[in-house]
Parts: C-alpha cells; structure tokens; sequence
C-alpha cells in the first residue's frame, strides 16, 4: 500500500503551485484528523475543515478538477485502521 505521504508527492509532481498549495492544504487537515484520533476523511468534512486554508468547497473537490484532490483523501482513508464489523 502507498503512503499518503508518497501520494501528496506523486500528485504533486507535475501540478501547478496553487494545485500543490492546496494539496498540501488538505494533507495537514488529514494528518490532525489522524492525531485527534479520527477517521473521517470524507470530502465533506476536509472541504469544511479547510475552507480557511486554502481548501476547495466539497463540490470542487467533486468535479473533474478535483481528482488529485480524491485520491489524497483516498490514500488517508486506505490507510485508516478498519474497524472489525460486530455479528
């Protein structure tokens, strides 16, 4: 499995400055959700955690521009522990 870290490195290789500003915008969210103990990672909640920092409201994130920003949010989640389901 790829790291989120080297997912914001890849994405970032050939995208714009403001692309990368805002890549590394929603990696920081991402990284505070994971020290507080979250695991809510959803385009939602980043998109509101971050709109004073750069971060695209969630509708952008959901339209073709935002793919790169997906994937990030992808990778977060991926790697988030799963939670074994109850029976």
């Amino acid at each position: 499995m790829i790291s989120p870290a080297e997912v914001l490195s890849k994405l970032k290789e050939n995208a714009s400055q403001k692309t990368q500003d805002t890549l590394n915008s929603i990696y920081e969210i991402c990284i505070e959700q994971k020290e507080r103990g979250l695991e809510d990672f959803s385009i939602a909640t980043i998109a509101k955690l971050g709109h004073k920092r750069g971060v695209p409201q969630a509708q952008s994130i959901r339209n073709k521009s935002g793919e790169s920003y997906r994937a990030l949010l992808k990778a977060f989640s991926d790697a988030a522990p799963k939670k074994e389901k109850l029976e």
